[in-house]
Order: structure tokens, then C-alpha cells, then sequence
């Protein structure tokens, strides 16, 4: 998928798409410099933003039974600032829902992801995470966008 969105200086011209083993080496030099350890690339749904062939973000959402769990969602320090995780987060989510996960959980709590609709996870069966998210609600919130959008 091709994006095109405003940055401070300009445009980017951004493609948005899921790894392929090639890319796992330059990944991890940028989730490491993040001190985020992934020992399997492959597993999951695992998303990266390039810009002029250079990615510039990365965003994991792991498969567990009947839910996902989202890992992490980074951009280099050099292109934040411009909504490129809020890309990464829909893409994520959108991949999830078309496989049937219907609900996201994070072990952290984020501002970032609490202002995404992520919110407080009550569930007793569920204590280990600390936020949640229904995909189908995200998608039908007004200021979240359509769920075409993507």
C-alpha cells in the first residue's frame, strides 16, 4: 500500500506493507536501538514503513488463540512527529481484523495508545495486560476514520 502524507518539510511518499525475510536484519538494528529484543520476525503480523527504500517503522501485533497482543510500534526518531505510527497502528489492526482477531491487548500502558481508544483492560482472565482494544470499535469510531480508509 502506497501512502502519501505531509510531512514538515515536505511530502512523504511511503509504503506501508508486511516484512519479508530479506528486511529481518535492518529491523532488528532499529528495534534494537529501541532495546526492543524479537527473536522471531516471522511469527505474527508484522508490518514496515519505507520511505525512499529505507524503512523508517516497524509495528508487531502477536497471534495468541483467539486475540492479539501488540508488541511494539516504532518510527525512527527522525520521522516522528508526522502520524506515521498511527499508519502502522491501522495497518496492524486492519491485517488482524481480516483474520478474524477481534480484540488487541498490550502488556504496557501507553498515552499514545490510550489516545488511540486503547483503553484500561478490566478483563479478570486478561489481568496480564494492562490495556485493550476491540478492533470493530476502533474501525466504527468517527475520529478514527472509515473502515475503507485504509
Amino acid at each position: 500500500m502506497n501512502i502519501e502524507l505531509n510531512n514538515k518539510g515536505g511530502l512523504y511518499m511511503i509504503t506501508l506493507r508486511e516484512i519479508n525475510k530479506e528486511e529481518y536484519g535492518e529491523v532488528r538494528a532499529i528495534l534494537e536501538k529501541e532495546r526492543i529484543k524479537d527473536y522471531d520476525l516471522s511469527k505474527g503480523i508484522v508490518y514496515i514503513l519505507i520511505d525512499n527504500n529505507n524503512i523508517i517503522g516497524v509495528g508487531k501485533i502477536s497471534l495468541e488463540n483467539e486475540y492479539g497482543v501488540l508488541e511494539y510500534i516504532v518510527v525512527k526518531n527522525e520521522n516522528r512527529g508526522s502520524n506515521l505510527g498511527d499508519c502502522i497502528l491501522r495497518s496492524l489492526l486492519f491485517k488482524a481484523e481480516s483474520i478474524g482477531i477481534k480484540e488487541v491487548y498490550c502488556l504496557n500502558c501507553m498515552d499514545y495508545l490510550l489516545g488511540r481508544g486503547f483503553k484500561y483492560n478490566k478483563k479478570k482472565d486478561m489481568g496480564l495486560y494492562k490495556l485493550y482494544l476491540n478492533i470493530e470499535d476502533f474501525f466504527n469510531v468517527k475520529s478514527c476514520g472509515d473502515i475503507d480508509e485504509l
